[in-house]
């Protein structure tokens, strides 16, 4: 039955293979493209990382991106719904042809014409010197980085859509890796590299969630607790494991700003307690680092150490580490 299912799976990632035709392909093998983009219009686009988006010139016809959007469909075993959902999202499982993957796909009615966005996961781990070197962080910024990885501080890499936070969170994972401590990491899409001997990777399926690993985690005897995004009701129990004992630990936040991330942990917080837990947070996060894109380059901004709750101020008491 194995066998089947492999051979099956091998047929499925053929047909989406040529459905996609060389355009699409060749981008899908270039390790500089982050994202491949196909618009209503029918126009080829890619996000790279060393200049932003750019379109190739390539224009597809609505039936070849519907094809390219059945296909992974078949492939990831799901059924669309024109009248319900016009739409998909879905994962493009790692094979010989193709890496990782995040696919979200949309059709007529809720667009003209089909449309999809291929977000790849990066097989290249950037380190905190290659980020200095592309002029995505200063040499001062890196240091503040190393100093508090191997300070044992909680850290959280934060940013919008599309910024690069994953690729800097695996860039502090690569240092972590190099410690000689027990690791453990905890995601909902396998993003996250380690190249630690002793370390455990947990992935949530469709019955045991984020917030039911990281309890499982405090079981594992980990050094350092590593999450790849925080953006639910996880957030509490990670606060209570960062703050009473496993420091060291970093993860991602979605959110506008630095300051901006510490009010965003107060909103997941809110979901599941009926105290917004500031005095917490602060005692859980040590150090933030946020990472922006701008309109051809991506750029940490600033990286910010939290030093407390002020319960007079009613705010966090911040500073810029990276600024003299």
């Amino acid at each position: 039955m194995a066998e089947f299912d492999q051979e099956v799976k091998e047929r499925r990632i053929k047909i989406l293979e040529k459905s996609m035709g060389p355009d699409i392909m060749h981008y899908m093998h270039d390790d500089n493209v982050t994202e491949v983009i196909v618009n209503p219009d029918g126009k080829l686009w890619v996000d790279t990382f060393d200049k932003g988006f750019q379109y190739t010139g390539v224009i597809m016809d609505s039936e070849e991106t519907k094809r390219v959007i059945y296909a992974v469909a078949d492939l990831s075993g799901q059924v669309i719904d024109l009248k319900e959902d016009p739409s998909l999202q879905a994962d493009i499982p790692a094979s010989r042809l193709f890496s990782n993957c995040r696919f979200q796909a949309e059709l007529p009615m809720i667009v003209a014409a089909p449309s999809f966005n291929i977000r790849k996961h990066s097989k290249t781990v950037f380190t905190l010197a290659d980020y200095v070197r592309q002029g995505t962080m200063t040499e001062k910024q890196r240091q503040i980085i190393l100093d508090a990885i191997h300070g044992k501080k909680n850290i959280i890499a934060a940013g919008g859509t599309a910024s690069g936070k994953t690729t800097l969170l695996n860039a502090i994972l690569a240092e972590i890796s190099n410690l000689d401590e027990r690791i453990i990491t905890i995601e909902d899409t396998k993003e996250l590299k380690c190249t630690a001997e002793n370390y455990v990777a947990l992935s949530t399926t469709d019955t045991v969630d984020m917030e039911n690993l990281l309890r499982k985690t405090l079981r594992l005897s980990p050094n350092r607790i590593v999450v790849g995004e925080v953006r639910g009701k996880e957030a509490l129990t990670l606060i209570d494991a960062w703050s009473t004992g496993h420091r060291g630990g970093c993860s991602t936040v979605h959110s506008d700003s630095a300051q901006d991330t510490l009010f965003r942990l107060e909103d997941l917080v809110s979901r599941v307690s009926l105290s917004t837990q500031q005095a917490g947070i602060a005692r859980a996060i040590d150090v933030v680092v946020y990472i922006a894109r701008k309109a051809v380059s991506r750029k940490i901004e600033e990286i910010v150490a939290v030093d407390g709750w002020d319960r007079e101020k009613g705010d966090y008491m911040t500073r810029r580490l990276d600024i003299d």
